[in-house]
């Protein structure tokens, strides 16, 4: 599995595309269902923040879209901002060799962070190695959890 850069727009298609679905995600990210333009929007405000986005490819056919935030200003850790699998591609193993793939770049820990009653966000997350490291409340509750990395 490689990663590679794509545009804004492209990135904006697949997140729209790819998460129909999920109203849960949809939600927890924009409140409501969005509009394509607010998935730019969405992508836009990320990268404006910090973030890399970046497409994995299987076979030449993206899989997975990530976002990660290298050097957060709460910590200056890399904290893994989201992660959105293709629909036919879930629970295959995807998302953890993704995950994998990023934490082996990584010589620190990885922070993530996800809305607290997400019960499902959290199982995969700890299948993939992130452990409980606290709570935060920023309007909403957030689960933080952390890969401890070196």
């Amino acid at each position: 599995m490689i990663a590679g850069h794509e545009s804004q727009e492209n990135i904006a298609e697949l997140l729209f595309d790819w998460t129909q679905e999920d109203e849960t995600w949809l939600l927890a990210e924009f409140g409501r269902i969005p509009l394509f333009e607010d998935m730019i929007s969405y992508v836009q405000t990320y990268e404006g923040m910090g973030c890399e986005f970046n497409v994995w490819l299987h076979e030449n056919l993206p899989v997975a879209i990530t976002a990660v935030l290298d050097d957060a200003p709460s910590n200056q850790k890399s904290w893994l901002g989201t992660i959105v699998v293709h629909p036919l591609k879930r629970k295959k193993g995807i998302g953890r060799s993704v995950i994998r793939t990023l934490l082996s770049e990584k010589s620190d820990v990885v922070f993530s962070g996800i809305p607290y009653d997400l019960n499902d966000w959290s199982l995969f997350l700890g299948k993939c190695g992130f452990e409980q490291y606290g709570i935060e409340e920023e309007g909403k509750k957030y689960l933080i959890l952390v890969y401890p990395n070196g």
